[in-house]
């Protein structure tokens, strides 16, 4: 398993980027944590171009309080591949829904380089 470990400050409006995939892979876990008070249904997504393959939400309002994201059912075996020869698939898009405050959000990424997804 490769692991990807981030903090990132996120303002009111949300955020969009993008990482690129460190290896062939799948994501098979997310975990987050806010720094700050969210509301409830705050997001954390995991996306191949526009298809979640992993989404975390908050459930409760207090900080420091870990979501585990849980794996779309239909798309959690999507392969991201730094080789592909399509852009979208060479990089994970990380959404993080607009949040009532500035705050500081850890975001934990476990990948299965070995996944086998058979087609």
């Amino acid at each position: 398993m490769k692991h990807i470990d981030l903090a990132i400050l996120v303002g009111t409006g949300g955020l969009t980027f993008y990482m690129p995939a460190p290896c062939r892979c799948t994501v098979t876990k997310l975990e987050v944590i806010f720094s700050a008070t969210v509301a409830v249904g705050d997001t954390v997504d995991i996306q191949r171009a526009t298809t979640s393959v992993n989404l975390a939400t908050a459930t409760v309002v207090t900080a420091g309080v870990k979501r585990i994201g849980t794996r779309d059912t239909t798309n959690k075996q999507l392969i991201f591949d730094p080789a592909s020869t399509t852009e979208a698939n060479k990089m994970l898009k990380i959404v993080i829904s607009a949040l009532e405050a500035d705050t500081i959000v850890g975001i934990h990424i476990e990948l299965d380089e070995f996944a086998i997804v058979t087609q």
